[in-house]
């Protein structure tokens, strides 16, 4: 199923996963780790275990392996955003960050990568099934022109809720590339996962922006749920996907972030409502069956759009770009590790086990520009949206 080994100019560093399940999950990512001969970083929490990841991997017969448990409560420093305090108490309850401590472990992996010298790395979700070989190396090797580059989850969509229910509703609704599968240039500038909902967008947004996201069209497989079964999980990436959605409303008209003012929030929540009584509408009017409880979480969608305000995403939206900065200045006085044990001890963070091998770092140099597959393709700025508010109209500003 997997080449035995990538090409040279495409070369990987480091597989790594936020894992929140069991260690069986992470029996393709092992493999597909072991066939290209690079690192597999796992950081563990809630039921998945770094004991067990090792226990995987050793019975796999693959020696580089790196299982790391979160501690209850962790945190650092160099993670400590401004942009987090908005969503852990400056904001509705209903306004919670959904994802847990997925935006954490993912930012480790960035700043172990920069530590380490490893040029190349692609994450990859506990839920994620069916990454061919082929199809790494092709999204890999855009890391040359790109900064960043992704696959599409389009088995079982990688979409929020309410862009669920659009779709069920008869509508047209795609995919975006996705962090659950996204390769990342970590010796070029790069942003951070924030903890709110489409924490991937917003970490690709200045890529996607300038031209440095790319996709190489490759689709992988996601672990298929209901996602109609809990309603306050809709009542939860609410204020995220309008956040994200609304960014990238402005790149379609080719605008950035200095025009997400307070009115253009307050048109773009105008929008937003219209979008979601529209799938409603269309729940009544469809000859589909359509689930009750995809009602209820619209509907629950709509209840948590109207506790937000426009200055809440104005001030949120200033206090991401304020962490942009911060984050970038701390990163570039990171310490070169000698080893995985050291860069981790840096995070405050400990290796579960014995290290496998004592690396030296590579040296920081330029990625030379290389030509892209003919299947791979730069992301257009806006195609992110899902054509739900993107389409509405918006404020001439």
């Amino acid at each position: 199923m997997f080449p035995s080994a990538l090409s040279r100019r495409a070369a990987l560093n480091a597989i790594i996963v936020p894992a929140s399940r069991t260690a069986p999950n992470l029996d393709q990512a092992v493999a597909l780790a072991k066939a290209i001969n690079c690192w597999l970083v796992v950081f563990c929490s809630r039921q998945a275990q770094a004991g067990e990841v090792n226990e995987l991997a050793a019975g796999m017969r693959f020696n580089r392996a790196v299982a790391v448990d979160l501690p209850p409560g962790y945190g650092h420093k160099l993670l400590d955003f401004a942009s987090s305090g908005i969503t852990r108490g400056d904001l509705p309850a209903v306004c919670e960050n959904p994802n847990g401590d997925l935006s954490t472990k993912r930012n480790l992996g960035l700043l172990l990568a920069r530590m380490l010298g490893w040029e190349r790395i692609f994450f990859m979700d506990d839920d994620i099934r069916n990454v061919a070989g082929d199809d790494l190396r092709v999204t890999t090797a855009m890391l040359g022109r790109y900064r960043s580059a992704g696959m599409r989850v389009g088995y079982f969509p990688d979409n929020s809720v309410v862009c669920h229910a659009h779709r069920q509703t008869g509508a047209a609704q795609d995919v975006f590339v996705s962090g659950s599968v996204l390769a990342v240039n970590s010796m070029q500038p790069f942003s951070f996962f924030p903890e709110v909902y489409n924490e991937d967008w917003l970490f690709f947004y200045d890529d996607a922006r300038s031209g440095q996201l790319g996709s190489s069209d490759r689709h992988v497989t996601q672990l298929s749920y209901d996602p109609f079964e809990q309603p306050q999980r809709a009542e939860r990436q609410e204020f995220g996907d309008v956040l994200a959605e609304g960014l990238y409303a402005l790149l379609d008209r080719g605008l950035g972030v200095e025009a997400a003012t307070r009115e253009y929030w307050n048109e773009f929540l105008v929008a937003r409502r219209d979008f979601l009584e529209d799938i409603l509408t269309r729940s009544d009017q469809t000859e589909r069956a359509i689930p009750v409880k995809m009602i209820s979480a619209v509907q629950t969608a709509m209840i948590s759009l109207m506790q937000t305000r426009p200055i809440m995403y104005e001030k949120y939206v200033e206090a991401w770009r304020k962490d942009i900065i911060s984050w970038a200045e701390n990163v570039t006085r990171l310490p070169r590790s000698p080893s995985i044990n050291s860069a981790l001890g840096e995070l405050d963070l400990t290796l579960s086990g014995s290290e496998p091998v004592e690396i030296s770092p590579a040296p920081v140099r330029a990625v030379a520009a290389e030509p892209p597959a003919a299947d791979a393709r730069a992301i257009p700025a806006a195609a992110g949206t899902s054509g739900a508010a993107a389409d509405a109209p918006m404020p001439v500003l």
